[in-house]
């Protein structure tokens, strides 16, 4: 499917090409409202109000998919553009990949159930949820386009990497001893969980129509080709060792089948960031500023920012302070350089 949207700032694409090319700084202010009680509708009609294994026959596409958006130019925050993603609530790839799912309404969030506990449950595993999931999200990709013909890009659900699939589908525990007990396992399971993650984005990709020749990733930044969001945060108990050796070659594979692509970090663990600057894909780096007791604060993170924006592009992404910009446009370089200030409220 390759439908051109229209009324697109042809002189903003450009900046956003650029900013790719490690060229100019993008910025913007971001509203979104608080997270709060997680809205699931049901297909009987009802809202869940209690927690609750979930299943995609269980959900109401429909509403998932949210009223229709308008035509029109396509609306802007700042530098990005405004962007909208199927429910992105749901582990999608997690789910796909036959991981039970399980919504915790009060807490806002859908979360998987690691259900391999030792390599035969994952040989011996029943199979027919997956394809479930699959259809489902590409039905509400595709009520999102017929919904968004003007004033939203739209783009792919949030989708966490091979390092995230791993930990969410076998636990911590055996993801972290496979490397050493079961290696061919690990890496089997590896090159499953990468091509399911591909063939996922390959299918949304299918099915959302192009903008000038190219796509929006997550973050509002428009792409001249395909383009992936991917993340490693499980790396979180892994050294930088174990991530380069194990599980960044897989974020390469998935990196190096789409034109562009961006990684997404977080600040309080960024010793992925060596073995990531060492590679060419991901091409860019996305690091979330957390504000947790403990976290670094932005001039802590200021000679890893400048390390990043020697080889690649980067998005500052987070509840910044006045403070905190000063110091990152005065200490920052410019060029290859995205801030996106979040705040509560619309």
């Amino acid at each position: 499917m390759t439908p051109t949207v229209n009324h697109v700032d042809a002189v903003l694409l450009e900046r956003h090409k650029a900013w790719w090319q490690g060229r100019g700084t993008l910025h913007a202010e971001v509203y979104h409202e608080p997270l709060g009680d997680l809205w699931l509708p049901m297909a009987d009609g009802s809202v869940a109000r209690e927690d609750l294994a979930v299943w995609p026959g269980m959900l109401d596409a429909d509403r998932m998919a949210g009223p229709p958006v308008g035509d029109g130019p396509i609306e802007t925050d700042g530098d990005l553009l405004r962007v909208v993603q199927p429910f992105p609530r749901v582990p999608w790839v997690e789910a796909i990949l036959g991981t039970p799912v399980r919504a915790t309404i009060a807490g806002g969030s859908m979360r998987t159930e690691a259900f391999v506990r030792t390599w035969d449950d994952w040989s011996e595993r029943a199979g027919g949820q997956g394809d479930g999931w699959l259809h489902l999200l590409l039905e509400l990709t595709s009520k999102l386009v017929e919904r968004s013909p003007g004033r939203r890009a739209v783009v792919p659900t949030l989708m966490r990497g091979p390092c995230d699939l791993a930990e969410a589908v076998l636990g911590p525990h055996l993801m972290c001893f496979s490397m050493y007990d079961h290696p061919d396992e690990l890496r089997a399971f590896l090159a499953n969980a990468t091509t399911a993650f591909i063939d996922t984005l390959r299918a949304q990709l299918n099915l959302i129509p192009q903008i000038a020749g190219g796509h929006v990733n997550p973050f509002g930044i428009w792409a001249p080709g395909t383009v992936v969001r991917t993340q490693c945060d499980a790396s979180a108990f892994l050294s930088p060792t174990h991530y380069a050796d194990w599980y960044l070659p897989w974020d390469e594979r998935i990196c190096r089948a789409f034109d562009y692509s961006i990684i997404h970090l977080h600040s309080v663990s960024l010793h992925t960031v060596v073995p990531l600057l060492r590679v060419e894909r991901p091409q860019a780096i996305q690091v979330t500023v957390e504000t947790t007791p403990g976290a670094p604060s932005i001039p802590q993170m200021l000679p890893v920012f400048r390390r990043i924006l020697e080889r690649k592009p980067l998005i500052v992404d987070g509840q910044l302070s006045e403070e905190d910009l000063t110091t990152i446009r005065r200490q920052l370089p410019n060029d290859g350089l995205c801030v996106i200030v979040r705040k509560n409220g619309w």
